[in-house]
């Protein structure tokens, strides 16, 4: 029985080691055939791999020479559109500085001829003033204050003329404005006293009794002691001022008197 199992598994050994090789030899051929076809696939990829890059070639050789001569196209409408847009942009500077002139003459025209009415209307007043000089010394006062218009009209219409000579013509408007305030001033001692200063003042103290104590500032003792005691009105309450409210507004009012005792106007 050993020598049967002996035979009996050699028997199966040769058998399956004639099998795989039939099945390797089967595979081998098949492989060979398909190594073929790949083969003669990849000659044919090769193949339109060419053909490709020689038409992406040529492709590229007329998209070359299209953009070449689009870019010549462009750069031509470029120019000719910044001709045109220079020219234009020389038009409207044109129309604008037109416009500007057309304005500025309008706007000289119109100060012109306000300018005019003002001086017209001064010297209607003026020559009233001189037919009808009842009291000199306060319409001489009046007259100088009335100068002050047409020459500062007159002023700003030549500076809107001649713009060079603004700063200087600015000079002349402040000057008469600073000497316009100073009549002012002596044109109220005209008709207080009569050109006296002295009976100003007078007039001043007789009635500094109707006048308040000047304070330096608004928010100062005084202005605080008015808001407590309307603040203590409003309440119903009376309360008496701080100390240091009282000690301060005593030192103002001391500051505010004169030599004789009485409050200085």
């Amino acid at each position: 029985p050993i020598f049967i199992l002996f035979i009996l598994l050699v028997a199966s050994i040769t058998t399956t080691v004639v099998i795989l090789h039939s099945s390797i030899h089967s595979l081998q051929l098949s492989y060979q055939g398909d190594i073929a076809k790949v083969n003669e696939h990849i000659q044919t990829v090769q193949s339109q791999q060419s053909n490709y890059v020689q038409q992406v070639k040529t492709l590229t050789k007329l998209v070359s020479e299209s953009l070449n001569a689009t870019d010549e196209y462009i750069h031509n409408i470029t120019n000719a559109v910044s001709e045109t847009q220079d020219v234009i942009n020389q038009d409207m500077a044109t129309v604008q500085d037109i416009q500007d002139n057309q304005s500025s003459l309008m706007a000289v025209q119109f100060a012109g001829m306000f300018t005019i009415l003002v001086i017209l209307v001064s010297g209607y007043h003026l020559s009233q003033h001189l037919r009808h000089m009842h009291s000199p010394v306060v319409q001489r006062k009046i007259m100088a204050v009335l100068w002050m218009t047409p020459i500062y009209s007159l002023s700003c219409w030549l500076s809107l003329v001649f713009e060079s000579a603004e700063p200087y013509l600015a000079v002349i408007r402040e000057f008469y404005e600073s000497y316009c305030v100073y009549m002012f001033f002596s044109f109220l001692i005209a008709v207080l006293g009569r050109g006296d200063r002295r009976a100003v003042v007078g007039l001043l103290e007789q009635r500094a009794d109707q006048l308040s104590r000047p304070d330096k500032c608004r928010c100062g003792p005084k202005a605080w002691k008015r808001c407590w005691q309307s603040c203590c009105n409003k309440c119903g309450k009376r309360r008496k001022v701080p100390n240091d409210l009282s000690l301060t507004e005593s030192v103002v009012g001391g500051n505010a008197t004169n030599n004789n005792g009485g409050p200085e106007p």
